[in-house]
């Protein structure tokens, strides 16, 4: 157990969906690794088409790559931060890395409580928990780990798209995930079972459908 003790990076992808599953992935690596010369840096930086292609490389180098996935329904069941609580947590007590560097998924006042609710969770590790926002941008160990996360999505995304139709990435900012929600609604008369139903960005999509008891048009 000792010889893979290391340096756990975390990071998440699809926290800001609408539609499809959140990932939450840990890669961990033994330190003196150069993860950043194999191509690990923030996924957004990264086109999609060559994301595998990186992912695949760093995979042969690290000790692990882990990766929790939770539905939209669990989403709907539970608060975003305690999904990424439970799965990084998990991470932690199963990897034992000696530092844990983790991009931060609240607001920098609030990282203090947050980690120390996760080292709780985690057990008595002993780990050395680092959490930064842009953390995927600042230590290629979380880039990694971004990568792992959106690769891992981008395969759940491609697997529902074949089961419900074309929805693009399921991003509410996308026209055609929008559009995807808006027919389902008017062709069904519900969300699709892939759709976080509790986003506002919900309401905002079917209320020109059903006007809500509104005048369409107001905005309110």
């Amino acid at each position: 157990m000792v010889a893979l003790r290391g340096v756990l990076g975390i990071d998440e992808a699809g926290r800001g969906a609408l539609l499809g599953p959140l990932v939450v992935a840990g890669v961990l690596a033994p330190e003196g690794v150069d993860l950043e010369v194999l191509g690990a840096c923030d996924s957004k930086v990264v086109p999609r088409e060559k994301r595998k292609e990186i992912l695949h490389r760093i995979a042969q180098e690290v000790l692990s790559v882990k990766v929790w996935v939770f539905t939209a329904a669990e989403v709907d069941d539970n608060s975003l931060t305690e999904l990424e609580l439970r799965a990084m947590a998990a991470l932690i007590a199963e990897l034992k890395p000696y530092r844990a560097i983790i991009d931060s998924p609240v607001n920098p006042r609030a990282i203090p409580s947050f980690a120390e609710e996760l080292r709780r969770r985690a057990g008595d590790t002993g780990v050395e928990l680092v959490i930064r926002p842009k953390a995927d941008r600042d230590y290629p160990i979380v880039g990694a780990a971004s990568l792992a996360a959106k690769v891992i999505r981008d395969g759940y995304v491609l697997v529902l798209r074949k089961r419900y139709g074309y929805f693009g990435w399921g991003y509410p900012g996308e026209k055609a995930t929008r559009d995807f929600v808006r027919r389902w609604w008017v062709r069904e008369g519900k969300l699709p079972p892939i759709c976080r139903s509790r986003w506002a960005t919900v309401g905002e999509l079917i209320d020109p459908v059903l006007t809500l008891g509104k005048s369409q048009g107001t905005g309110a």
